[in-house]
């Protein structure tokens, strides 16, 4: 293999995690020569700065690199690390999760021989109590025999019971199938397009940039890169690229990620440590993947924010913010209402959040008065 990987790992204060993050790069398949692993630490307080100091002095293919400042999101060492890269391919790995054994090589040998510009496959949500999900797909799928020993459980990301999500809130989110060139009626193993157009439900599943492989001239010809949100960032770039990509394909039997759901109150990954600025950051990067979208057709528009919302409106409803922070995040919501607001679904959805909203500002107001 003459070809080389950099995978991207933007790190901060993930001190307990870190090594076995690492390692997993380390133990792939594929082997080591044929990785660049760049380590980009974010101004860390913790023991992270010293752990990637030592692998990169046992391991030739490990690079540390500190900034000075702390950026206050994974956009800054992301973006970082694409400019530090060399490598023929780009990947992206969040510290604490880890790679599967042989996801370096499947994802690889795929988009070598395919001559596409983006390869991706599925993960699985690892919760504390060991319950494990399979991300969502558009598509039917054969995993029980692909991996005859695990027990995967639908993807249920808002929480309520399955058979509430199975029954009420996947239709909701995800909604119907959209017309593309591969049948729904059967499991699939690979869905391969030319472009995200063919098959635009592509557009639905998570913003997992950790299950993908890029060609690198995909990202630096047309200057992608992470815009500077808290949270939302990565599905600004997924959207983009996969936007702009010569070729996809997606392994639908192929489990390449194990994504831990870190949701104690001394370990808590960003997402799930919810504050005002994370709330307004996320609409603030609906607003930007419209306005990416925004020459595209409907469809793709709605399906590039609409699922998002959905989860946007639990987090807001299960919030407990100030009456100046909830009338900050109702002028966030007035904005995309102004811009994407196209189908009865999505102003149901921007309705309901705005009901929540306004709801919540009405409950202090009378607080207030008593």
């Amino acid at each position: 293999m003459s070809d080389k990987i950099s995978i991207i790992l933007p790190i901060f204060n993930v001190e307990s995690h870190l090594k076995s993050g690492i390692d997993s790069l380390l133990n792939q398949s594929i082997g080591m020569d044929n990785l660049e692993i760049i380590m980009v630490d974010d101004a860390s307080t913790d023991g992270s700065g010293e752990i990637i100091d030592e692998y990169s002095e046992k391991y030739d293919c490990c690079i540390a690199i500190h900034l000075d400042k702390n950026t206050g999101s994974a956009n800054g060492p992301r973006n970082r690390g694409i400019e530090e890269s060399t490598g023929d391919y780009i990947m992206f790995l969040d510290p604490d999760d880890r790679y599967t054994a042989d996801c370096c090589k499947t994802l690889y040998n795929h988009i070598k021989e395919n001559n596409v510009d983006v390869v991706f496959g599925r993960f699985r949500r690892i919760f504390p109590n060991h319950i494990v999900q399979k991300s969502y797909s558009p598509y039917l799928d054969d995993l029980k025999k692909k991996y005859p020993g695990e027990t995967f459980r639908e993807d249920n990301p808002l929480n309520v019971s399955d058979k509430t999500w199975n029954r009420i809130f996947k239709k909701i989110v995800y909604g119907k199938n959209n017309k593309g060139i591969y049948p729904r009626d059967k499991p699939l193993d690979i869905i391969k397009v030319d472009n995200i157009k063919q098959e635009p439900d592509l557009l639905k599943m998570p913003p997992s940039i950790w299950t993908k492989i890029y060609k690198r001239k995909l990202i630096t010809k047309n200057d992608i890169r992470f815009p500077p949100y808290i949270c939302g960032e990565d599905l600004a770039f997924n959207i983009e690229t996969l936007l702009k990509a010569n070729g996809i394909m997606f392994l639908n039997n192929f489990i390449c990620y194990d994504y831990y759901i870190r949701d104690f109150n001394n370990d808590k990954s960003i997402s799930n440590n919810i504050n005002i600025e994370l709330l307004k950051d996320t609409m603030n990067a609906y607003i930007y993947c419209h306005e990416i979208t925004k020459n595209y057709s409907k469809t793709i528009q709605n399906i590039s924010i609409n699922p998002h919302l959905m989860y946007w409106i639990n987090t807001c409803k299960n919030a407990n913010f100030t009456m100046k922070e909830t009338q900050e995040l109702l002028k966030k919501v007035n904005k995309l209402q102004k811009i994407h607001n196209n189908t009865l679904k999505t102003k149901l959805l921007l309705s309901t959040i705005k009901i929540i909203l306004q709801t919540s500002i009405y409950s202090q107001k009378i607080k207030k008065n008593y």
